[in-house]
């Protein structure tokens, strides 16, 4: 269904290229084109979470019951990083990893309860997440440690550590990349497409700084990806729809989530928890990603049974 996006392609050579320039740019100033991407188009490609998984004819109790558990898991989550800061951070990383992973190779016409293929996008996002750390591991630790509450990260996610798990998640990627396609799938071109991507943000995280470098991944690569297949999956289930009817539909829970970005920052505020920025937005983006990906799960299946 999607082949890679030369648009993304050329954005991040371009962002390489004048990665020297990035380099002198304010903390400040990469934490604010940060989070602006994260709200043009990080929040809204899981805007419409309540629409993808709609019935034609669905009753208003079964709607309900879809709020209750979304917005049920995105309340535990919350309370999980204020009780078990370190569990959840870890659960955070296993889901974006398999988050991450099957929104890249979701079309791969290959079973979703494929073991392989469960094993290729947690190890796929298990790179990728990892690669960014390694890259820029004293900047990120740093981060880390302005936070009390993750004081022993150091202690914990060593160097060491870290290299082991991104060369075994990395070598096991490309493996698994030739097994699925070039094996099963007998598609040469996409896994030299594949791999071509694989190196280019290994390449980019290597270059750019930490937080640019992400916000190029979850912004363009990932979210603009998720969006442009959700607006074709509405396309083709709805007549005379366009652009604009995409933009509205986003807008209301992006808004919601705005206004929720804004409730987080009073709660911690309120109850005096020493929490830098940089920790605030991944706690922000986790109790979003949580209750998303277990929707986008259930709608890559129902799209492959089609």
């Amino acid at each position: 269904m999607l082949k890679t996006n030369f648009l993304h392609v050329f954005i991040t050579i371009l962002v390489i290229s004048v990665y020297p320039w990035l380099e002198t740019l304010a903390f400040d100033i990469q934490l604010k084109i940060t989070l602006a991407l994260i709200f043009l188009l990080g929040i809204p490609h899981g805007a419409i979470d309540h629409i993808l998984l709609k019935k034609k004819q669905q009753s208003s109790k079964a709607q309900i019951r879809f709020y209750v558990f979304y917005l049920g898991l995105i309340a535990l989550y919350v309370v999980a990083w204020i009780l078990f800061p370190y569990f959840s951070l870890v659960i955070f990383f296993l889901i974006s990893f398999y988050h991450f992973g099957q929104s890249q190779f979701s079309d791969v016409n290959i079973d979703e309860r494929s073991l392989s293929k469960k094993l290729l996008y947690l190890l796929w996002g298990g790179s990728i997440i990892s690669g960014l750390f390694y890259h820029h591991y004293n900047k990120l630790i740093e981060f880390f440690l302005e936070t009390p509450h993750f004081d022993q990260t150091a202690t914990v996610i060593t160097p060491t550590s870290l290299y082991n798990f991104f060369i075994v998640s990395s070598v096991g990627t490309i493996f698994l990349m030739a097994f699925i396609l070039l094996r099963m799938s007998k598609s040469k071109k996409r896994f030299l497409s594949e791999v071509g991507v694989f190196f280019l943000l290994h390449l980019a995280f290597f270059t750019i700084p930490p937080l640019l470098a992400f916000a190029l991944y979850f912004a363009v690569w990932h979210s603009l990806k998720v969006l442009y297949e959700e607006y074709q999956y509405l396309g083709m289930k709805r007549k005379k729809f366009n652009l604009n009817h995409f933009i509205r539909q986003l807008l209301p829970f992006t808004s919601i989530s705005v206004v929720g970005v804004l409730l987080l920052l009073l709660a911690f505020s309120y109850y005096d928890f020493a929490i830098s920025p940089f920790f605030l937005t991944i706690i922000f983006l986790s109790v979003l990603t949580l209750p998303h990906s277990v929707v986008m799960d259930s709608w890559y299946q129902k799209l492959q049974k089609k």
